[in-house]
């Protein structure tokens, strides 16, 4: 049985868990580091994987004091740096939640890791790994398509009320919605493509999450709590979702744009087109890619889970059809976890530090170009 222990005790690193457990994993929570030990421990303590699990309120102590098989990072945003660091520096196998960092200092202080030592951080992009990404990459690789000269890209996020509503509006936390949504865009774009953005230009605007409520207003303290078509209360009973939080979406505070467009471009010249929008409810949600080549295209939608191909020359059309399997991300969080069993038994990641170095510095950059409306290069 490896021995793992948690930085940070949260939804993902639960989700993890779960995952771990799902796929047979010989592993046990041998320690949690989080400050929030009294609500934390007793919430876990009815689980009886963690009957063995010692606490820590501090990561550094736990690190010290443990003999531990692997780490999983599992922080908020802004600490995933830092603690990577330090677990690096053991030499231990890590499971390293995204973005890898939020801004450029810590994107300095990863990109100073051992190269040995990469290979051995698993980062937890899930649609890099699930089935339908793997097909894409798959048909690109075979020649069916011919050389690929464009990709168009779009993520419609039906769920995109949790980033108005709770702590993820807050861009000091999180490094702002490029770093927390389109990092795994990029990520499976580059993987499928083989290829990494070299200049980037990005345009972003708030256009419904906006208005002039207090800042600091909650849901159920408002006048319009029962009406507003985003409060707590609509979301619950009349949408029947489950709420993503109770911090007013339309006061002076919400912060994070609703909408972004970016155009990157590789070494070859190709041009990737990438859209994001929050706005979006149920069905209408949206994720995936439309690959041009110069034999045929392919596109696929996370959602509907296919792949329509279209060639030129045969005329013909061949859609395939995939069944994820139950869980987070289509199937992702699963084939993560069976390949974070592969780096415990010394192999290495797919999803590894230098691939999320690669989405870091896109998404950097591209907040950037944001900032300064102008196309700049990006720096590995």
């Amino acid at each position: 049985m490896k021995k793992i222990g948690f930085i940070g005790y949260g939804l993902r690193s639960e989700t993890m868990m779960k995952a771990f457990t799902g796929a047979g994993l010989p592993l046990a929570p041998a320690a949690v580091a989080d400050p929030r030990l009294e609500t934390l421990q007793p919430q876990l303590a009815r689980d009886g994987r963690f009957a063995d699990t010692r606490y820590y309120a501090d990561a550094e102590e736990m690190l010290d004091r443990e003999a531990l098989d692997a780490v999983f990072i599992g922080t908020r945003c802004g600490l995933h740096a830092r603690y990577a660091a330090l677990v690096m520096e053991r030499g231990l196998p890590l499971f390293l939640e995204k973005p890898v960092c939020i801004d450029e200092a810590q994107y300095a202080r990863l990109l100073a890791a051992p190269p040995a030592q990469r290979g051995r951080v698993m980062v937890s992009f899930p649609l890099h790994v699930t089935c339908i990404v793997q097909e894409m990459k798959r048909l690109v690789d075979s020649g069916a398509l011919g050389d690929v000269v464009s990709v168009q890209a779009v993520n419609n996020v039906p769920y995109g009320g949790v980033y108005y509503h709770s702590w993820y509006r807050d861009a000091a936390l999180t490094g702002g919605l490029f770093l927390q949504k389109s990092t795994h865009d990029i990520d499976y774009i580059t993987h499928i493509l083989g290829k990494r953005p070299v200049s980037v230009a990005a345009l972003t605007s708030k256009m419904y999450f906006k208005g002039n409520k207090p800042a600091g207003l909650h849901c159920p303290d408002c006048p319009e709590y029962r009406t507003c078509p985003e409060s707590s209360f609509v979301v619950e009973h009349r949408r029947k979702e489950e709420p993503s939080g109770e911090l007013c979406c339309f006061a002076r505070d919400t912060g994070n744009e609703d909408g972004a467009s970016v155009i990157f471009t590789t070494e070859s010249g190709m041009l990737i087109s990438y859209n994001q929008n929050f706005v979006v409810k149920k069905s209408a949600g949206r994720r995936g890619a439309r690959l041009i080549g110069t034999e045929g295209s392919a596109e696929f939608d996370f959602y509907t889970a296919e792949i329509r191909v279209d060639r030129y020359l045969s005329p013909q059309t061949v859609t395939h059809k995939f069944n994820f399997p139950a869980g987070m991300h289509f199937g992702g969080d699963e084939m993560l976890a069976l390949d974070f069993l592969r780096v415990l038994d010394g192999g290495e990641a797919r999803s590894d530090l230098s691939a999320g170095l690669v989405s870091a510095a896109s998404c950097l950059a591209a907040r950037q170009a944001d900032a300064e409306g102008r196309f700049l290069s990006i720096e590995y």
